[in-house]
């Protein structure tokens, strides 16, 4: 009898440390198809050059990951969590990143795209430490087929040209929005509980070194350090959802004892609003404004994105064609004895996805993206197309 209640003891003992044990999700979307891509450069001279590229690489709609998520109870409201996500690319299955340059279809420097631990409480909020996306991220990256990599995504698409476009300065302009305010590492953030439709977020990171930075460098001069501060708000009425945050950016670059400061700040402000109908029908609106200005001894402005996108989709059984339509600018260097350069920008992207399942759709879609200089007739065009199969597990 002894012997039986003792093993009865040691049974319930046992499940009482299982069942304290985090549980712990592995998830991922693995986005495969094949996607051809053309840049056409026509130079003020009138030079036309053409670069392309095409292949079953995938990571159209989405950027194909794999991620471990996990959660523990503590108490009736407190919650202890993490995240852990990898990028790969979905044509060779490899996770490398070059450092210290962004991937095309992960918009990170690095195979990691989060890496987060944290608490959580009904009552009181949520905070997260590590690497991740920030509040401005879903802000620009928006709802309607939000996240894709293909041109013609105003907020979100990048546009880089080459030396083709002679003396089209601005035309070098990378993206719509920095990727520097859309992720970052070592952050630290807080999210309110909602509150009568109301939720706030928070984000900060200050990643600072000092000491000899260079060969020669003088001790105690700044290394490389950066920081981000952001707020975003969001609001849920009925079937109208609006978004408006504010992220900035500051960096310097490595200092030798006989180099001058070497600094930026890249401000981003952005709102959009959402309508979502009853009959399937979503429209949303997202405005934008990029600037990156030099925080060197004689202050400049480095360039400054202007970008309004429109979006509608509509839901028909497992059919949703989708469409957006974007305008813009870009301003080049300002200063006092720099004349400005401006870009106009224009985008669009239009495309349809058809539900297998709950987890797996077939896409198809076609985007375009010019960037013209007004001060002259350089002009640089890139159109995409893209078919595929995305699976989420």
């Amino acid at each position: 009898m002894k012997k039986t209640l003792l093993a009865v003891a040691a049974i319930g003992a046992f499940a009482s440390a299982a069942q304290a044990q985090s549980s712990v999700t592995v998830y991922g979307i693995y986005d495969a198809g094949y996607s051809a891509s053309q840049m056409e450069e026509k130079a003020n001279n009138g030079t036309i050059s053409r670069t392309s590229a095409a292949g079953f690489s995938g990571g159209e709609s989405a950027s194909s990951r794999i991620g471990f998520r996990g959660v523990e109870q503590i108490d009736g409201d407190l919650s202890a969590t993490f995240n852990l996500e990898y990028g790969f690319t979905a044509g060779t299955g490899t996770l490398v990143v070059a450092a210290g340059t962004t991937a095309s279809t992960q918009g990170s420097e690095s195979t990691v795209r989060t890496a987060i631990a944290g608490l959580s409480s009904k009552k009181f909020g949520s905070i997260a430490f590590g690497r991740q996306t920030t509040g401005m991220h879903a802000i620009v990256a928006g709802d309607i087929w939000g996240g894709n990599n293909v041109a013609g995504d105003m907020t979100y698409s990048n546009i880089t040209t080459t030396s083709a476009s002679v003396g089209a300065t601005a035309l070098g302009a990378t993206g719509r929005v920095s990727s520097l305010v859309t992720r970052a590492n070592n952050m630290a953030t807080y999210t309110s509980p909602t509150i009568a439709g109301l939720n706030l977020r928070l984000d900060y990171s200050n990643n600072a070194a000092t000491g000899v930075v260079a060969t020669g460098a003088t001790p105690n001069l700044p290394g490389i350090q950066s920081a981000l501060t952001g707020a975003s708000v969001a609001y849920n009425w009925g079937p109208i959802t609006a978004k408006a945050g504010q992220a900035i950016y500051k960096y310097n670059e490595t200092l030798a004892n006989t180099d001058a400061f070497n600094g930026g700040k890249n401000t981003v402000n952005a709102a959009n609003i959402m309508y979502k109908g009853p009959q399937g029908i979503t429209v949303q609106y997202t405005f934008a404004i990029s600037k990156l200005d030099s925080l060197a001894t004689t202050p400049l402005q480095i360039s400054q994105v202007n970008a309004n996108k429109l979006s509608a989709s509509y839901q028909i059984g497992a059919f949703m064609p989708f469409v957006q339509y974007g305008m813009g600018n870009t301003e080049g260097t300002v200063s006092g004895t720099a004349a400005n350069t401006v870009t106009k920008d224009k985008a669009l992207q239009v495309g349809t996805e058809y539900a297998l399942s709950k987890r797996s759709s077939l896409y198809a879609v076609y985007g375009n993206q010019e960037r013209k200089l007004m001060t002259n007739a350089a002009v640089a065009t890139v159109t995409d197309i893209a078919v595929g199969l995305r699976h989420t597990f």
